[in-house]
């Protein structure tokens, strides 16, 4: 299956040397897989590998940076499900522990990077979030990205929208917006109008609003969702829109806000004024969802909204 993406094989098949576990989970993946994911993998990959090159980065650490994120993330259900909670519940924690330390943080945006073609779930937001970047009568003039994290969904912004667009990131690493920076000097050539704020969001105050916004896996990591999404309401223009993603008992090293259901979370969405146009609602485990609720098992969930009126 893999042998016309030779890319994608060599990170594949260094992940199955070193993992046993993660061959039956990878496997059953690749075997569901059409031919768009397939090149979408392979063109990740190619830019990947010559991006590490560049970075003087070893192939090898990109791959234990995704194993570590695997461990990090079976560490963190254990904690879970033995203490009925996560192991973080202060975003201040999170901030020092993850955010601020620049070797994990870097690590972390690496194995993530990865994980977009490896976990099903994480692939399935992506998509639905190219799905919704491509479509041909948006109308964008400002495109904001709060947490740009590895710079992946920005970079298909870039790609697919209008040279006249503005767009600005916002994020509280230092080291994610140096990695979302060089991901974007290296493959993106064509001059664009990009601002780099490293801030909190809470304490951004532009004076445009934006048509289009994208808040990527941010709202489990804060303590204050109701006013993140508020804040989020008020920067949209009238007729704009905003990609959105989080995720249902889903521990990690830097989740501190638990959502116990998906109802949970689209009460939070009506509250702060939206309304929702589509979503796409992603167990982890291919399981009836009586179970799935019933075991704490992750519920990832990426939805796109506009403001109500």
């Amino acid at each position: 299956m893999l042998q016309n993406y030779k890319n994608f094989k060599i990170i594949v098949n260094k992940v199955l040397v070193q993992s046993s576990t993660q061959k039956k989970k990878i496997e059953r993946l690749i075997s569901k897989q059409n031919n768009i994911y397939f090149n979408r993998a392979e063109d990740f990959s190619k830019k990947f590998i010559k991006y590490l090159k560049k970075e003087k980065v070893p192939i090898k650490y990109a791959v234990n940076s995704y194993l570590k994120l695997c461990f990090d993330m079976f560490k963190s259900h254990k904690y879970f499900i033995k203490y009925n909670k996560y192991p973080l519940a202060d975003e201040k924690d999170a901030y020092k522990k993850v955010y601020n330390n620049i070797k994990v943080m870097k690590s972390y945006m690496f194995g993530v990077a990865i994980s977009q073609f490896l976990w099903s779930t994480h692939y399935a937001m992506f998509s639905f979030f190219i799905k919704n970047i491509t479509k041909p009568n948006l109308k964008i003039k400002n495109y904001l990205e709060i947490g740009s994290g590895h710079g992946l969904f920005f970079l298909k912004a870039l790609e697919n929208l209008s040279e006249k667009v503005k767009f600005d990131i916002v994020d509280i690493s230092s080291t994610s917006i140096k990695i979302t920076k060089s991901v974007i000097n290296f493959f993106f050539k064509k001059k664009r109008n990009i601002n780099y704020y490293k801030k909190n969001v809470f304490d951004y105050k532009p004076k445009i609003k934006y048509d289009f916004i994208t808040l990527g896996e941010v709202l489990e990591h804060v303590n204050q969702p109701l006013r993140l999404l508020k804040k989020i309401n008020n920067l949209l223009t009238e007729n704009g829109q905003v990609y959105m993603s989080t995720c249902v008992d889903c521990p990690s090293i830097d989740h501190v806000l638990h959502f116990k259901s998906i109802g949970e979370i689209e009460l939070l969405i009506k509250k702060s004024g939206f309304k929702i146009i589509s979503r796409n609602i992603l167990p982890v485990e291919e399981k009836p969802m009586k179970e799935i609720i019933k075991n704490k098992i992750t519920i990832n969930y990426c939805v796109l909204l506009k403001k109500k009126k």
